[in-house]
């Protein structure tokens, strides 16, 4: 990878305000995504290109009240010639050809031409993925020895890079008697729209922007204690985050990585 960075950092208003900013480029070669193949884990090497810009500031007006702000913008993409075989759409809409799963058993589907696969039937279609010579047409030496076509993949989005992010927090601060002071404290994330696999098929890839708030009240004294009453995701959000695609023998499940659910809770911790 090669990466360039140029940013600036700046304390302003007599140290009131914090604000950094930058801008990035990063040019991957060989950037691995995983995938099960087989019931196999294995790596697709793209070449990408990642470019953007981040923003990040903190503002004390008032002694005791605090804003904080990070922004980012990421423009993630796969290199020109980036190709792979969509486990999810072997064929690629390709006229004539079909996905074809003879046995259970198989590990892996395959694509056959619907004119070849026409006159086979029960018994006839098992072993049909595995065959390696059969006259008068040999499918292993068609259509990536029967894995599927190829899909163009030039320009599209990288897994798990929404385009915009942002985050929100502000605190106030007080004592509340001699030997206690108190902090409330909200905090506010954003994303945008993404996508969790380089095909980006937008019925099966998509994944949504979403948006949560955590609140927080903390209690200090001098003696070391600290008690912590918190709101994780205020409005029990439930988003997909993330996703994973499992081999042709499971029916091609997928797993779902969910955001945390509400959870309400409290901490006490002593410090010597």
């Amino acid at each position: 990878m090669d990466a360039f960075e140029l940013g600036t950092k700046n304390t302003l208003l007599d140290g009131a305000l914090t604000l950094n900013g930058s801008l990035f480029y990063y040019n991957y070669e060989n950037y691995q995504i995983s995938e099960i193949v087989d019931r196999t884990s294995i790596n697709l090497n793209f070449d990408a290109h990642i470019k953007g810009a981040e923003l990040e500031a903190t503002y004390e007006p008032l002694p005791g009240l605090r804003f904080n702000f990070a922004g980012g913008y990421e423009n993630a993409r796969l290199a020109k010639g980036s190709k792979a075989v969509d486990l999810m759409d072997r064929t690629a809409g390709t006229p004539g050809w079909m996905v074809v799963k003879p046995d259970p058993t198989t590990p892996s589907n395959c694509v056959r031409p619907i004119s070849y696969i026409a006159g086979f039937v029960g018994a006839q279609i098992l072993g049909l993925c595995q065959e390696v010579d059969l006259t008068p047409y040999d499918p292993t030496n068609a259509s990536n020895n029967g894995e599927g076509f190829f899909k163009d993949l030039s320009g599209n989005v990288m897994p798990n890079a929404p385009q915009f992010t942002a985050s929100l927090g502000a605190q106030y601060s007080m004592p509340v008697t001699q030997d206690w002071a108190a902090t409330l404290r909200a905090d506010g994330y954003w994303q945008d729209n993404s996508w969790w696999r380089v095909f980006n098929d937008l019925e099966y890839d998509k994944l949504h922007g979403y948006a949560t708030l955590n609140l927080t009240l903390i209690l200090t004294n001098q003696a070391g204690w600290q008690v912590m009453l918190y709101d994780k995701n205020v409005f029990n959000t439930t988003a997909i985050t993330g996703a994973f695609l499992n081999s042709d023998d499971s029916g091609l499940t997928t797993n779902v990585f969910l955001t945390d659910p509400k959870l309400i809770g409290i901490r006490v911790t002593k410090n010597w």
